[in-house]
């Protein structure tokens, strides 16, 4: 195995260390503003809304804080009321992928992809599970999904940053 190497911060949902396997311990600090900025309930009309942005917004900030465990329960209260919820799968997949829990992680992240395959950030994290769990082919396609949707977005060092993986998971 070749050794830890590290992968550039960034200022959003930030990421990692690479060795063959992709290692959740060394992400630095997030900053999801901007996605809680463009986030989106159920489009049919539902008396909850109100509280369920509310919950996002509570997730988030405990994503956040690093409070992991506390930001699943919360996005749990989402996914009771809207089922169908992509950012309470999206909080509580990066939760776990942070928690190393990968396989729970990729299981709500292939969920948010599921409901809304623009969501960059969805790409990034399952890409990170998959290799994390020895998946790097999929994890090589995740990330460079979440690399074109990041340059669509104008999002190029958060681009750059999944090409750095990419490159690394290629090295491994």
């Amino acid at each position: 195995m070749k050794g830890l190497k590290t992968i550039s911060a960034i200022a959003l949902l930030g990421f990692m260390v690479i060795s063959p396997r992709v290692n959740a311990q060394t992400l630095p600090d997030t900053n999801i503003k901007p996605q809680i900025e463009r986030m989106q309930v159920e489009s049919t009309p539902n008396p909850d809304s109100d509280k369920v942005v509310n919950y996002l917004k509570q997730g988030f900030s405990l994503f956040e804080a690093k409070n992991y465990p506390e930001a699943i329960e919360v996005f749990n209260e989402v996914i009771k009321i809207q089922p169908n919820n992509q950012y309470a799968y999206l909080g509580r997949g990066a939760s776990y992928v942070l928690l190393e829990q990968y396989q729970q992680g990729k299981t709500d992240l292939d969920k948010s992809i599921e409901l809304d395959s623009s969501i960059a950030y969805a790409h990034f994290f399952r890409g990170i599970a998959n290799g994390a769990l020895g998946n790097n082919q999929d994890a090589i396609t995740d990330l460079e999904t979440a690399a074109n949707l990041f340059d669509k977005s104008g999002e190029t060092e958060l681009a750059q940053t999944s090409r750095k993986v990419i490159e690394q998971l290629r090295n491994a």
